[in-house]
């Protein structure tokens, strides 16, 4: 039988797609690991955070890793993503929009990702 940690690894490793889907699984389970009716209200112990982020945070750390580990291949770029998947490299923001749009995915993140030796400028300073 497998630990709660290799469980978590695993849960992990899946697609952020994947993951959402595992956590409305989740959601949906009562204080005895019970499927709850879809109108039954959560109970009193399962208090709600009035944040949710609906894996925000997931994604963007998938993202942040993403960037900086390919930095060296597509710096200098625009780069289209999804979660953790590459979906277009342009030399341009709307080039690489229009790929992600091409693609089917209109939610894409685009954004410059800087060359490892870049220096940003900002308003004439350096």
């Amino acid at each position: 039988m497998a630990t709660l940690e290799q469980i978590i690894e695993e849960a992990r490793r899946l697609p952020v797609e994947e993951q959402r889907r595992l956590r409305a699984a989740l959601e949906t389970l009562d204080s005895n690991g019970e499927a709850q009716p879809a109108n039954q209200e959560l109970s009193p112990q399962k208090p709600q955070s009035l944040h949710v982020n609906n894996g925000d945070d997931a994604i963007r750390q998938l993202r942040m890793e993403w960037l900086k580990s390919h930095r060296e291949e597509d710096g200098g770029q625009y780069v289209a993503l999804d979660g953790d998947q590459l979906l277009a490299v342009g030399p341009s923001y709307r080039i690489a929009r229009e790929k992600a749009l091409a693609a089917g995915k209109p939610n894409a993140f685009v954004t410059y990702l800087s060359k490892p030796d870049e220096i940003a400028e900002m308003g004439g300073w350096a």
